[in-house]
C-alpha cells in the first residue's frame, strides 16, 4: 500500500508537467523518481506473492500492473511534448487515458484492501 500511494505521488507529480513548456532536467528528475517507485511498488507486490495467501498475491500484483500502467500516459505526452507543442487533441487524449489509467488503479486498490485485510486479520487469530 505504501509503495503505491509513494508511486502514484510520484505519477502525479510527473503528470503535473505536462501542461507546462518542457523542461528535460525536470521531466528527468521527476520520471526517475516515478520510475524508481513503480519500481519499490512491484518488489512490495513481490513480496506479498512469497508471503501471502493466493487471492492476495493475485491482487497485489494486479495493482502493482495497475500503478505500472498508470506512469505510461504523462511520460508518452511528455516525450511528445520534447519534440513538440501539442495539440489541444492530444491533451485531451492525454487526459482521457490517464483518467482511464488512474480509475484502474482505485479498483485494483478496492480489491486488494480488503482482501489484505482479511488475511492479516486471519494472521492476528493465529498469534492470539
Amino acid at each position: 500500500m505504501d509503495a503505491a500511494h509513494e508511486a502514484q505521488g510520484a505519477i502525479w507529480q510527473l503528470g503535473q508537467l505536462t501542461p507546462e513548456a518542457f523542461d528535460q532536467h525536470r521531466y528527468d528528475i521527476r520520471r526517475g523518481a516515478a520510475i524508481d517507485a513503480v519500481r519499490a511498488t512491484r518488489r512490495a507486490a513481490d513480496a506479498v506473492q512469497l508471503e501471502g495467501p493466493t487471492d492476495v498475491a493475485e491482487a497485489a500484483e494486479a495493482y502493482a500492473k495497475a500503478v505500472d500502467r498508470h506512469i505510461a500516459p504523462p511520460i508518452e505526452l511528455l516525450m511528445q511534448l520534447s519534440r513538440e507543442p501539442l495539440s489541444d487533441e492530444q491533451h485531451a487524449r492525454y487526459r482521457s487515458t490517464a483518467a482511464g489509467t488512474s480509475a484502474l488503479v482505485e479498483s485494483r486498490r478496492q480489491r486488494f484492501v480488503p482482501l489484505a485485510r482479511r488475511a492479516l486479520d486471519g494472521s492476528m487469530d493465529v498469534v492470539d
